[in-house]
């Protein structure tokens, strides 16, 4: 749950394909085909046997946990294949002498064959789910209207729909797309068109017009996802403006290095909201309030981005002595400049700070 688990992913992935790739080698050299011609009904059958041995079971876990309608149906199939990690019990059953090398050429067999049916029964799935669906919870085909927008927004969650809903009332037209599909029929419900897919696809992003786009709001709630479509807006549209959501400071530099113009922190202008109601609370005047939440506003902003072109990837902060040391001279310039606009010295500031008789 570090800063650097990004960094560690991107880096390990192309390592774990050519792992896979290596497992799934050996594991396919060491099946006999000869074994499923010897026997091919038998085979089948036992694979048959399995699924729907797995089938039963699963659809019991479903019914327990209360899994409910096409989604029943969906855990159901998708995992009624055989796993991967089978060959490995396989491979260790037999250097234990749990079972021969003939018995073990079978149950591989039948494991890979059951992973082949996969696609199947996907296919089984949506014949299925097709079918028994009703016409009236029928979920509208998600085709993007061509003519295109000039404001795409990815996520449409409690900071999406709040920048959507403002647009609407503003007449801005926009794309919204989302993956969460109970999100969607609720919207839906309201009339908002939403479109159902994986923003971080760059096929449904070109689809909703991201090459002639102006405006991409970046309001996923998944921080590397945050990146990844900011990092590919950018590569297909250099000059589309991106706006992105931050989680917090660190994710704020991470995002600016992958290209985003406006950086919005989550929590950063309700926090200031609170904080001014605060002061008011204390005796502070309206105005007075509202310009020192402005003062530190405006020196928040400047502080962020000189320390975004000093912070350094997989580089603790704390190991940064550039960044420390700028950053404790924002600090101390933000006292000066607060005493400076209310007040000549700290004796004024004092004067402003007091309660209202």
């Amino acid at each position: 749950n570090s800063e650097f688990r990004h960094e560690l992913e991107a880096d390990i992935e192309p390592f774990k394909g050519i792992l896979l790739g290596l497992f799934f080698i050996t594991v396919g050299a060491g099946i006999n085909f000869g074994t499923f011609l010897s026997a091919p009904l038998t085979m089948l059958g036992l694979v048959i046997g399995l699924i729907l041995l797995k089938c039963a079971v699963l659809f019991i876990l479903a019914l327990v946990f209360r899994i409910r309608g096409s989604d029943r149906l969906l855990f159901t199939l998708s995992l009624a294949q055989a796993g991967e990690f089978g060959f490995v019990l396989v491979s260790v059953a037999v250097t234990e002498g749990v079972f021969g090398q003939e018995l073990s050429s079978i149950v591989l067999l039948v494991i890979a064959l059951s992973m082949l049916a996969t696609p199947l029964l996907f296919i089984l799935y949506e014949y299925l789910a097709t079918r028994s669906r009703h016409a009236g919870d029928a979920i509208p085909d998600d085709e993007i209207d061509e003519e295109g927008t000039d404001v795409i927004i990815a996520g449409v969650g409690r900071f999406g729909q709040v920048v959507h809903r403002m647009l609407q009332s503003a007449g801005v037209k926009t794309v919204v797309l989302d993956r969460d599909l109970e999100t969607i029929q609720l919207l839906r419900n309201f009339g908002v068109k939403t479109y159902m897919g994986d923003p971080t696809r760059r096929e449904l992003l070109e689809a909703a017009g991201l090459r002639d786009a102006k405006v991409l709001v970046v309001a996923l709630d998944d921080r590397a996802d945050a990146l990844r479509l900011t990092k590919m807006a950018k590569a297909a549209n250099p000059d589309i403006h991106v706006i992105a959501r931050a989680y917090d400071r660190i994710h704020v530099y991470e995002l600016y290095r992958a290209g985003a113009n406006d950086i919005v922190r989550e929590m950063f202008d309700s926090s200031l909201r609170a904080g001014r109601y605060v002061l008011e609370q204390m005796g502070w005047s309206e105005t007075e309030a509202f310009e020192a939440r402005e003062a530190y506003y405006r020196h928040d902003r400047e502080m962020l981005l000189d320390l975004a072109k000093l912070w350094e990837p997989g580089v603790p902060i704390t190991q940064n002595a550039a960044y420390t040391a700028r950053a404790r001279d924002y600090n101390k310039d933000l006292e000066s400049a607060l005493l400076n606009r209310f007040g000549e010295d700290e004796a004024a500031a004092e004067e402003v700070r007091k309660p209202a008789e």
